[in-house]
């Protein structure tokens, strides 16, 4: 490229500099300045940086000045600050349906953001313990194309896998051939580190969730279905209550009227959350009215834990579900 054609992008490449290199505890000279642009071919004297600078400035592109014999220039109000981005980072690194490659390939992308010298600083102060990382190294690109199909309103298709008892991938089968399903994509949730395609199935006329850091192949299909029915259909459901408390376990969901004592109220704020309503009683325990799905394992496992301590007073099928799991329990440790 001739020396002219370097010039015009001496701008972009100034504001590049500042953005990668530079921060209020660190900022660049005059001379650091154009000695890094010479590196690149462009030339530029200290009257016409001085001129640069106050153009970006002017323009809004957060340049400030500490002024001196030699004037230092710095990036300020960068789209996100450092804290942001370390929020960001620990997100991406406690996301288990994220593989190990593309939590650093994220984790490397967040700390540039900060620049070179805030992304040493955070790379020091960032602790990352072991966490469980899945090895679909295809989440990112299956997420792409899911969020495609709901956007352009058209079936997807994927096969699909389970774990099984030695620890490896085992793709669901029908009449002994892969299993490659058809499902109409209406929304994707991330929830307990996982990210779910909710889909709508009009054989069971309801709404089911797949895991998508347990889909393989995924592929939009070129037919459509009528997407506007279905969210509308999703948003008056009642799948919201029961995915969010104790995961994606999808379903009809009912008001449970459970009784605690006093010390686990901290407990059901932390569950259900501060919106919950708790009705205090005379002997030292507390009622509250929770809207679950009455069916969910993970539910029914939750109110097992508290042992005697949590009494549901209604409905009469929870208490019985309850009953049932208990005295199974009892009957295989007495075998």
């Amino acid at each position: 490229m001739a020396k002219k054609e370097y010039q015009k992008i001496k701008l972009l490449k100034i504001y590049d500099i500042l953005r990668t290199e530079s921060d209020e505890e660190n900022p660049l000279s005059t001379n650091d300045i154009i000695s890094k642009l010479a590196e690149d071919n462009i030339s530029c004297g200290r009257k016409a940086l001085k001129r640069d600078m106050d153009m970006l400035a002017e323009f809004g592109y957060g340049v400030q000045v500490k002024r001196s014999r030699q004037n230092e220039y710095y990036l300020e109000n960068r789209d996100l600050d450092i804290h942001t981005i370390r929020f960001l980072m620990d997100a991406t690194q406690s996301a288990t349906f994220l593989s190990k490659g593309q939590t650093r390939d994220i984790v490397s992308r967040l700390e540039m953001l900060a620049g070179t010298n805030r992304a040493e600083l955070l790379n020091d102060h960032v602790i990352c313990f072991d966490k469980l990382k899945h090895s679909n190294n295809e989440v990112l690109s299956s997420i792409t194309l899911l969020d495609r199909a709901i956007e352009k309103e058209q079936k997807v298709s994927f096969e699909y896998y389970m774990i099984n008892v030695n620890g490896e991938p085992e793709l669901k089968t029908a009449n002994g051939q892969i299993r490659r399903y058809v499902e109409l994509p209406i929304a994707l949730i991330y929830s307990g580190s996982c990210y779910y395609l909710i889909t709508y199935q009009e054989k069971y006329d309801d709404f089911v969730s797949f895991r998508v850091d347990r889909m393989r192949s995924v592929r939009v299909e070129k037919e459509k279905f009528d997407y506007d029915k279905y969210k509308q259909r999703l948003k008056n459901s009642d799948i919201k209550d029961s995915m969010t408390t104790f995961g994606m376990w999808t379903g009809k969901t009912a008001s449970v009227k459970l009784c605690l004592p006093n010390r686990h109220a901290s407990d059901v704020f932390d569950k259900f959350g501060n919106q919950a309503k708790l009705h205090t009683q005379k002997d030292g325990r507390f009622t509250v009215t929770v809207k679950v799905n009455p069916d969910d394992p993970v539910f029914l496992g939750w109110c097992m834990s508290y042992g005697d301590e949590l009494e549901v007073i209604y409905p009469e099928e929870v208490k019985k579900s309850l009953l049932d799991k208990a005295e199974a329990i009892c009957e295989m440790y007495k075998r």
